[in-house]
């Protein structure tokens, strides 16, 4: 297989890993923060729809955009693994904070989109910068 076929394939997987990733990411979120909530309002499986379609949408292109350009020397597990749990964070942190400072419907899903980011940038970091650490080498203990 040929150079640019091969990173077409790696994006094309990281396109659809970040899709089902953010998918999965942001109706984890919503769940969580239902349950925590505590309100006894039923979850809508249309709004179950519309969060994993936005969660999809944004995972699809952050994902292959930040592995290509942000986490080159992470591995793809990990950096998939880490910035869909500091998505979830992310958004679970926006919604709450909304719906406990008394927010609207709007200011909950904008907040919820903006906590989401932020996670997920933050993860990208934190994975960049173990990434990139210079590895400590202990020293091998001698017989003497």
């Amino acid at each position: 297989m040929n150079r640019s076929l091969r990173i077409v394939a790696v994006t094309a997987g990281l396109l659809a890993g970040g899709a089902l990733a953010g998918a999965l990411a942001a109706d984890a979120a919503i769940l969580i923060v239902t349950t925590v909530d505590g309100s006894g309002v039923p979850l809508r499986w249309d709004a179950l729809g519309f969060v994993a379609a936005v969660g999809a949408l944004f995972g699809g292109v952050l994902l292959p955009v930040t592995a290509w350009l942000f986490l080159r020397r992470v591995p793809l597990g990990l950096a998939l693994l880490g910035t869909v749990l500091g998505t979830i964070v992310g958004a679970v942190l926006g919604w709450t904070s909304t719906i406990m400072l008394g927010g609207g419907e709007v200011a909950v899903m904008q907040n919820g989109l903006v906590g989401a980011f932020v996670g997920f940038a933050c993860a990208a970091l934190l994975l960049r910068l173990r990434a990139s650490a210079p590895r400590v080498r202990h020293p091998v203990p001698t017989r003497g």
